[in-house]
């Protein structure tokens, strides 16, 4: 079998240069419908702390209010405030998928190897998109406009709706601690290379919780091409290798935290705890107050059947057959300050290059 062995052909090793046609259509077809179920499981866990799943196309948030408690009146009754001030949220929803196909020759001869081979890479490709989306609606710091073209209930959507993104110094104001209130601008950049000199982390930190609506923990992603620089800065404390003992003499991290859609806890600096993210783009850091929930919703149909990943078969004549990989999902900000973005290298922000909303793909 190959090295990556998909969840649902776990068992099926031994097999691996038999003919899925000797080894049964039917149990296959079980293996792959069992690897789309355990491969959403893991893509649900990885997102759990950024991304909230949901059906709404539209919400409404409202904003916290500022100000204090007034003088009772002489009746000892304070007088009824009304608390003014929201945003609108929308989520957009699209299709992708992925096909393998096969006729009755080709079909006749496939191996479990294969079969399995072909699982994986449609798998992996699903994996890249939902990555790529989160990304692109997180980098991307304008709004955009998608039309809504089906309702919950089959009939006609929306129209145009409204696809926010973090905080952008627009109209929308915010409430900080202390009382005021400000527009607020989350798409941050520094011009000089990380150094001791040029630390970016208090400023991502001081960033996110000037909201009181934000709580730690404040997790940093970076991009492998800033990961060296990182853990250069003096204030940076690695967390520990389970399988090295310590001297009693190194500071090291007691409690990691969970990598999240990161690849790895490297450790902590400036109240933030830094995770390895290898396929962000080079220069480009995403910070996420965790304690703020989720600052992404993920939209799906109603119907159960249309959510996760769907594994379809396919035969248009009888001959040719297809195994379909497909998602109707869509990304969109629902807590414009939970987050930042950071630059670093260029004293502007700009979008990196391919996360443009609306992806093409």
């Amino acid at each position: 079998m190959a090295n990556t062995l998909s969840y649902g052909f776990i068992g099926l090793e031994e097999l691996s240069k038999e003919r899925v046609s000797d080894v049964g259509i039917e149990r296959i077809w079980t293996a792959i419908e069992a690897s789309h179920a355990e491969h959403q499981r893991q893509i649900d866990g990885l997102m759990a702390t950024m991304v909230e799943k949901t059906i709404k196309a539209k919400q409404q948030l409202q904003l916290p209010g500022s100000g204090t408690s007034q003088p009772l009146d002489e009746w000892g009754n304070p007088r009824p405030v009304r608390e003014a001030g929201y945003y609108n949220l929308a989520y957009p929803i699209q299709g992708a998928g992925h096909a393998w196909g096969t006729n009755r020759v080709s079909r006749a001869l496939m191996t479990v190897e294969e079969a399995n081979r072909q699982t994986v890479e449609a798998l992996r490709r699903d994996a890249d998109w939902i990555k790529r989306h989160i990304m692109a609606a997180i980098f991307s710091n304008d709004t955009w406009d998608f039309t809504d073209r089906i309702g919950p209930d089959g009939a006609d959507g929306l129209g145009a709706i409204t696809i926010q993104c973090l905080a952008n110094t627009d109209t929308v104001v915010y409430l900080r601690v202390g009382g005021d209130s400000a527009v607020d601008e989350h798409y941050l950049a520094q011009a000089a290379a990380i150094s001791d000199s040029a630390d970016p982390f208090e400023d991502i930190y001081e960033e996110l919780m000037e909201h009181p609506s934000n709580t730690e923990p404040v997790v940093v992603y970076v991009p492998t091409n800033l990961k060296a620089s990182t853990m250069a800065l003096t204030a940076f404390v690695p967390v520990g290798d389970s399988e090295i003992a310590y001297g009693t003499s190194t500071d090291l991290l007691r409690g990691p935290i969970g990598r999240g859609l990161g690849d790895k806890v490297l450790g902590r600096v400036d109240e933030c705890w830094i995770v390895q993210w290898r396929s962000l783009p080079d220069n480009y850091i995403i910070a996420h107050a965790q304690g703020a929930g989720p600052v992404l919703k993920m939209r799906e149909y109603p119907a159960s059947s249309l959510q996760g990943v769907i594994a379809e078969n396919h035969s248009p004549d009888g001959n040719l057959s297809e195994v379909r990989s497909i998602r109707y999902a869509g990304f969109g900000v629902c807590n414009r300050v939970a987050a930042c973005c950071c630059r670093i290298g260029n004293g502007s922000y700009a979008i990196p290059s391919g996360y443009d909303t609306p992806l093409a793909v």
